[in-house]
């Protein structure tokens, strides 16, 4: 039922989208996501530029429900702004402040058009935030960071998700990316997380 609430936690289960795991019925009703996750993450894989991970159900394990890719990735202090700059410093004692900041991107996310409006797509990004903050993950970093396309739902649905812009404006990141035209294709968004596992503590 649109609307109902589907628990991704204890419903789902999280693994790797390889070529052994069938994902062509899979659709996020965006065509340009759906070829991704239906064949050009084994590229990006081989290449080892990103990782794909699927949310399989329970109840049906050819069912996919939802989708991530993910990949190494930093927020650089030096092609920041200076206001940019301050406000993701702030919080870092002056001694251990960088030239960039270790992050994991988040590449392509799609969830199901049969699973649409159930809060699955925030509750991937929760997952993926206990995931990274958490001992159990080899690897650390700092930042959630992602490129959300520059549409009004797109930054509000990162933004409720506690992701902020990491300039203030569209004409502040252009200027500093040095991009021209009217308007920017997407704006780069970030989360921090060591804020976010203090806040759930």
């Amino acid at each position: 039922m649109e609307g109902e609430i589907f628990s991704l936690a204890r419903k789902c289960t999280r693994i790797r989208l390889t070529e052994s795991v069938i994902a062509a019925e899979f659709s996020c009703g965006n065509a340009e996501i759906d070829d991704f996750f239906h064949k050009e993450h084994l590229d990006y894989e081989r290449e080892m530029l990103a990782r794909t991970y699927v949310f399989i159900s329970d109840d049906d394990p050819a069912k996919i429900v939802a989708a991530v890719s993910v990949s190494n990735s930093s927020i650089s202090m030096t092609t920041a702004s200076s206001r940019a700059r301050n406000r993701m410093q702030r919080g870092i004692p002056n001694v251990k402040r960088k030239r960039s900041y270790p992050a994991l991107l988040i590449g392509r996310l799609g969830v199901d058009m049969q699973f649409k409006g159930k809060g699955i797509g925030s509750q991937v990004i929760d997952y993926l935030k206990h995931w990274f903050s958490s001992n159990g993950y080899d690897s650390i970093c700092r930042y959630l960071v992602v490129d959300a396309v520059n549409e009004p739902h797109v930054l509000y649905f990162y933004g409720k998700n506690g992701f902020m812009p990491l300039y203030a404006t569209e004409e502040e990141e252009r200027a500093a990316l040095d991009k021209k035209g009217d308007r920017l294709n997407s704006r780069v968004m970030y989360c921090d997380l060591k804020l976010w596992r203090q806040s759930r503590s």
